[in-house]
């Protein structure tokens, strides 16, 4: 295999980490490198895919528990998560339960195991689905 074929591949490999920013895929492109170097002091085909898949494999397992300490998780919640613990208002009630209810100027659909009356005050003690769980404030 010619050495420009592992350069290429290497390249390869840094632009999808790029992409992606996973910390995974460098490390092929590290072994796609060493591999070019075995080739360019004539090592045998199957040395240099050995030893591509070795020094990949070593660095992936060697810095795995590295890269999920560096990697932030994300922190945006979606647009119902940033409404728990938050008080709305009791605008419409539906059946069984359900009301539809205003908090921070949008309207919502909601449920809880109580009976609440419209216009009361309520507290979004949680998520299920696409709903958010509400109590009433005493």
């Amino acid at each position: 295999m010619d050495i420009l074929i592992w350069i290429f591949i290497a390249v390869i490999f840094v632009i999808l980490e790029l992409m992606t920013g996973t910390f995974f895929l460098i490390w092929f492109g590290v072994g796609s490198i060493v591999a070019a170097a075995l080739n360019y002091l004539g090592y045998d085909i199957y040395v240099q895919f050995a030893a591509f898949a070795i020094v990949s494999l070593i660095l992936i397992l060697s810095t795995r528990k590295f890269a999920d300490r560096i990697t932030p998780e994300p922190s945006k919640k979606t647009s119902a998560e940033r409404l728990i613990g938050k008080h709305g208002k009791i605008i419409r009630k539906l059946e069984d339960k359900n009301y539809i209810i205003k908090v921070s100027g949008e309207e919502w659909s909601a449920y809880s195991d109580e009976e609440i009356d419209v216009e009361d005050t309520v507290e979004i003690i949680g998520i299920d689905s696409i709903k958010l769980v509400i109590k009433k404030i005493d």
